[in-house]
């Protein structure tokens, strides 16, 4: 059965990639040189695809090139620089295009192009930060004329509490002679945003076909990134005597106290989203620009709210447990009733005829229609490859669809000038669809952390029922 709002039945889901968390993310200003020095780690000549979306380049011996638009489950032939999308009606930008090449490096890793439209900006750091943290790490392309501006200083000094590695790389070395002096310059702006910025090593290279320069140094370092980290090891008992429903108690109050709090941030944050769009109005390239703006926001929006739905789980599971176990939960045990409640959460979703997987999309009517299945969320991702092990409640995806980008853009007039949006119309439009978004996201997280609860009540039940964690 279709779900509340959904497009099309439930499909199966596609098994999760080999190795989704194997990637590392090549970020920096624009123009710093990044397309550029991924081609030259992975001697790789073809032009990137049009566009400004996320590029994943993964190992593969055949060729290939596809493009993942959301509003769609299966993915689409990418368009080379120059070509006109052949397919008929409203189309939209794809989020991610992931290009298959037979580099050995690729069978390491997978490396992550980010785009170049909206530079290092409040939504597009969201989404680098994101991935990064999920990723083995974040490499910084600096270009060698200019020093590290405000925006990357402030994405960097959070990737440092974030991602799990993070290393620089100084580019056209070959066209400025003062990039000892730049590169000094620029390790004194990091010292000031903390030691594991000061100390993270710098890669000089030269990109020149004729003078090739430390490529190889760079690669082989991520080729160490690339190696299997441990997993903890060891199952240690955790047993219960304590009885009472205090623990209950707990769980109740911390559900509800951050059911609460994440509504309100959301609330917050489209707030702040209004402004931002208001403010591209007002802007040279107006109302035709909204649908690129709008949709980076709200994909800014759905990986930051996915980020506090992992945030809470754990801290509702370590707070919770830590009250009822005889012994504070280590990081196995934490692991396993994360594990344990993952599956209660998806029992729970197919007893009541819904899907886990449910991507939303903003219409040109200003609604918000859900779209079922994996894939369709998966489309929506920059990097993809599925959730991470330890997510225990649905990642949550919000996407524009294709007549969003066909809605406000000019009008053909016989005889005459192309006839634009008029910008009432647009702010109208733009209040509208948030307000929409608003409610539909509210009742998602409220479904997230219903669910969470009933999982972490039956879990805990079990557990004072026999004296024993069974998870």
């Amino acid at each position: 059965m279709p779900v509340r709002g959904s497009r099309s039945h439930r499909q199966s889901e596609p098994p999760q990639a080999v190795g989704a968390g194997s990637f590392a993310v090549i970020t920096g200003s624009p123009r710093s040189g990044k397309t550029a020095l991924l081609n030259a780690l992975i001697r790789r000549a073809e032009p990137a695809p049009a566009g400004d979306a996320w590029l994943v380049f993964r190992h593969g011996d055949k060729a290939e090139t596809r493009a993942f638009v959301p509003g769609h489950r299966e993915a689409r032939a990418a368009l080379i620089p120059g070509q006109r999308d052949p397919r008929p009606g409203p189309t939209r930008p794809a989020r991610r295009i992931e290009i298959n090449h037979s580099a050995s490096l690729l069978k390491r890793l997978a490396l992550v192009d980010t785009p170049g439209s909206g530079g290092l900006d409040a939504a597009n750091a969201e989404i680098v930060l994101d991935a990064a943290e999920r990723g083995l790490g974040l490499l910084f392309v600096v270009d060698a004329a200019a020093p590290l501006a405000r925006a990357d200083l402030d994405l960097l000094a959070a990737a440092a509490g974030r991602a799990g590695r993070i290393a620089f790389v100084l580019t056209r070395i070959d066209q400025h002679d003062a990039w000892p002096e730049m590169l000094v310059a620029n390790r004194a702006l990091l010292a000031s945003r903390g030691q594991r910025l000061a100390s993270a090593p710098w890669f000089p290279v030269s990109l020149d076909p004729q003078a090739v320069f430390g490529v190889a140094e760079l690669r082989h370092e991520l080729e160490t990134w690339g190696e299997a980290r441990p997993a903890p090891a060891g199952v240690a008992a955790a047993t219960v005597s304590r009885a009472g429903d205090e623990w209950q108690e707990l769980l109740d109050r911390e559900i509800a106290n951050r059911r609460v709090a994440a509504v309100q941030r959301v609330s917050i944050d489209l707030a702040t989203i209004h402004v931002r769009c208001v403010q591209e109005l007002g802007s040279g390239k107006g109302c035709p620009e909204l649908p690129f703006v709008l949709d980076r926001e709200l994909h800014a929006l759905s990986v930051r709210t996915t980020r506090q739905l992992r945030e809470d789980t754990r801290e509702v599971i370590t707070t919770v447990f830590t009250e009822l176990l005889d012994t504070a939960p280590d990081e196995v045990v934490l692991a396993r009733i994360a594990a344990a409640a993952r599956r209660a959460v998806d029992c729970s979703l197919r007893d009541d005829g819904r899907d886990r997987d449910r991507a939303l999309l903003l219409t040109a009517t200003s609604a918000v229609a859900s779209m079922a299945g994996a894939a369709a969320v998966d489309n929506l991702c920059a990097v993809g490859g599925g959730e991470p092990a330890d997510q225990v409640l649905p990642s949550l995806g919000i996407a524009l669809n294709a007549s969003c980008y066909a809605l406000w853009q000019p009008r053909s007039a016989p005889g005459g000038p192309p006839k634009l949006a008029d910008k009432k119309d647009c702010r109208r439009w733009l209040q509208h669809a948030l307000r929409e978004i608003e409610v539909e996201v509210g009742h998602e997280l409220g479904e997230r952390y219903t669910a969470l609860g009933q999982a972490l009540a039956v879990i805990g039940g079990d557990a004072v029922d026999h004296g024993v964690l069974l998870a």
